[in-house]
């Protein structure tokens, strides 16, 4: 009976989702993103050495090790990076720095960006991008910075954004934590979600360019994600401090309290980030 009630165990355990380490690399900098590259065994790792620039470094698996194949330093480090905005027959990458500049790089070629832009005072936070690999329209990248501003950009401009988010004359800046696109079904569809370290999370529709809702969450929120970008809002997640993380149902509105949604806790921790699951959403 013991022996069955082990076997029964280890078939509940195979049923569950399981982490299982592939391989381990030690670093010489502070990491703040990684991105897997589209269609490739490879991945880019953003962050900044001990003496403060920027560094990228790609990397690629190769027989179970993981192997270096490129890096390069800049200035300024990096915070947070995207291939959204990029078609897979390209696969250039953008990134947000410290100094406030977003850039889109070519991963073969990266002495100097491809594209560069300064909006933010202060470091950007975080970094998001539609049109390319997935969502319907025009390329786009939006970007979340300290000084509170949410910026649309277009690739194909860089003199100056095609939306912003920012806050009101008078009104005390909250630092943006997060920003995700969302509901690119069509090309005249689009919105933006930021989240803010106040706990506010915010509906941005481009194409009407007004907040659509707001919330607070109660808890500074550290990363968005809708299931799906390229479809109608369905789902988005909301990863926050204190342990928690929270789930809307985009397609249930109530004129009063909102969209629903579920909250849980999920760590002993802050929730830094959340992702959906491609094969169950």
């Amino acid at each position: 009976q013991r022996t069955a009630k082990m076997a029964d165990a280890g078939a509940d355990m195979l049923k569950k989702p399981q982490i299982i380490e592939h391989a381990r690399k030690a670093v010489t900098q502070t990491v703040y993103e990684t991105r897997w590259v589209p269609c490739s065994a490879r991945f880019v790792v953003l962050g900044s050495p001990p003496r403060g620039s920027g560094l990228m470094q790609i990397y690629q698996l190769n027989k179970g090790d993981v192997e270096l194949l490129s890096e390069v330093e800049k200035p300024s480090p990096f915070k947070c990076g995207s291939f959204g905005a990029s078609s897979l027959a390209d696969r250039h990458l953008a990134t947000g720095n410290f100094a406030g500049k977003v850039n889109i790089w070519d991963l073969e070629r990266m002495e100097a960006p491809l594209f560069e832009a300064a909006g933010h005072t202060g470091l950007i936070n975080a970094l998001d991008g539609v049109g390319g690999l997935k969502g319907a329209g025009a390329p786009e990248i939006a970007t979340a910075g300290r000084d509170g501003r949410v910026l649309v950009w277009d690739p194909r401009q860089a003199e100056e954004p095609v939306a912003a988010m920012e806050p009101s004359e008078g009104e005390v800046a909250r630092d943006c934590w997060a920003v995700a696109f969302g509901d690119a079904h069509s090309a005249d569809a689009r919105c933006v979600a930021a989240g803010y370290d106040n706990g506010d999370v915010k509906l941005l529709d481009l194409r009407a360019g007004r907040v659509r809702w707001e919330t607070n969450v109660q808890n500074g929120v550290c990363g968005l994600q809708f299931d799906r970008l390229d479809i109608e809002m369905n789902k988005l997640v909301v990863s926050t401090l204190e342990s928690r993380f929270r789930v809307y149902d985009m397609r249930t509105h109530h004129p009063t309290l909102g969209y629903s949604m579920m909250s849980q806790e999920a760590h002993q921790s802050t929730v830094w980030g959340a992702s959906h699951l491609p094969q169950n959403r």
